[in-house]
C-alpha cells in the first residue's frame, strides 16, 4: 500500500483484530466493497455481531466517523440480510498509546438501546 494513511489505518485494524482475538473474541476484517462498506471489522460477541469501523487519524471528527458507522452497519445487514442492524461502534486511536487504549464512540441513543 503506497499510501501513508492507508498503511497507517491497516495496521491499527490489525492491530485491534490481534488484540480482540488474544481476549477469545471471534473478530474479521471486513473487505473493502466501495459505497457499500460493511465496517473495518465484524466481533462476534455472546453470538451477537457488532460492525467497528476504526480510525486513526491526526484529525477526530466524531459525527463524520459516527454517520460513517451506522451506514457501515446498515450495510453490513443488509448484504446479509439481517432484519436487525447490528451495533455500531467508532474505535478511534489514541496517540502514542496502546491498542487496548483506543476510544470506544457510540452515540447515547444506540448505548442505551443496546441496554433495553
Amino acid at each position: 500500500m503506497a499510501n501513508p494513511s492507508g498503511r497507517k489505518g491497516a495496521a491499527f485494524e490489525i492491530g485491534v483484530l490481534k488484540w480482540l482475538r488474544s481476549k477469545n473474541v471471534i473478530a474479521e476484517r471486513m473487505r473493502l466493497v466501495g459505497k457499500k462498506d460493511e465496517g473495518d471489522i465484524v466481533a462476534i460477541i455472546a453470538g451477537k455481531p457488532y460492525v467497528l469501523e476504526l480510525k486513526n487519524r491526526k484529525a477526530i471528527s466524531l459525527p463524520a466517523f459516527w454517520d460513517e458507522a451506522v451506514k457501515e452497519a446498515k450495510n453490513f445487514a443488509e448484504a446479509r440480510g439481517l432484519e436487525q442492524i447490528p451495533p455500531a461502534f467508532v474505535i478511534v486511536k489514541r496517540r502514542n498509546a496502546s491498542i487496548e487504549k483506543a476510544f470506544v464512540i457510540q452515540d447515547l441513543e444506540s448505548w442505551l438501546g443496546e441496554r433495553q
